[in-house]
């Protein structure tokens, strides 16, 4: 059987969540944001302010750094964050290009780390962003990889369109996830952000697990179809050093 979930840590996190997405806020903003009770969300927030999790200034509410300091510590427990050690930074280096690597966790792609090289566009990417695995080119690398089972329960679920160019056809995406097996390395074409090429691989350690997925990113008019391939050789020699590192870590 199956626990019900706690009703109040739920409203806790949902009034994190709204401070985090919006900047802030006042007591009444959100209580009518979130449909829940001046005198409730109240509550909640004196006692985050009291552990630390919230600040207040005035009337404004807002989250702390405290959560950095818990996904800072989370991030710095993973091995393949320390098995990738300076490959981001080498990578970003010699291709110019924005580099990151990526998790999956509870079927989404998670940013854990970032490196910018000297030509690389801001693409506003920072350790613990989320986006759908099939909308970007480490999400289906690592989708590529996953047991048959798991991937078609997450194909067969609501597959969201992030720009004009997101791949939501099933059979396509399938096709997609053969070929990255192929090829070695997976690309998207505009899929999460407009204009944006992506090229990633698949970084597994000696048993074959799935670990993570480095992915380099940069302008259609620089990674035209001759530059995809030049990076897609890149990033799956850093994901093969990163696989040696972790028999280390």
């Amino acid at each position: 059987m199956t626990d019900a979930p706690n009703r109040s840590v739920e409203r806790g996190f949902a009034i994190v969540d709204e401070l985090a997405e919006n900047g802030g806020g006042r007591v009444s903003e959100l209580a009518e944001r979130l449909e829940m009770p001046v005198s409730t969300v109240h509550d909640y927030l004196r006692t985050l302010v009291a552990t630390g999790y919230v600040t207040r200034e005035g009337k404004e509410y807002r989250t702390t750094t405290r959560f950095l300091e818990v996904g800072h510590r989370h991030r710095h427990r993973l091995e393949i964050y320390k098995a990738v050690r300076d490959q981001l930074e080498t990578v970003a280096a010699e291709t110019g290009e924005h580099a990151t690597l990526l998790i999956e966790e509870d079927d989404q792609a998670v940013i854990l780390a970032v490196e910018e090289g000297p030509d690389a566009i801001n693409l506003f990417a920072y350790p613990g962003a989320r986006m759908p695995l099939h909308v970007t080119a480490p999400g289906k690398a690592m989708l590529a990889h996953m047991p048959e089972e798991r991937v078609e329960s997450l194909l067969e679920g609501d597959l969201v369109s992030v720009t004009s160019q997101t791949v939501t056809d099933p059979d396509r995406l399938r096709e997609q996830l053969e070929a990255v097996r192929e090829r070695g390395y997976a690309v998207d074409e505009g899929e999460r952000i407009a204009g944006m090429v992506c090229v990633a691989a698949p970084v597994l350690d000696k048993d074959d697990r799935l670990r993570g997925a480095i992915c380099l990113c940069g302008p259609e008019s620089r990674l035209d179809e001759s530059r995809r391939a030049e990076i897609g050789e890149v990033v799956e020699r850093a994901a093969n050093v990163t696989q040696v590192n972790l028999d280390y870590v």
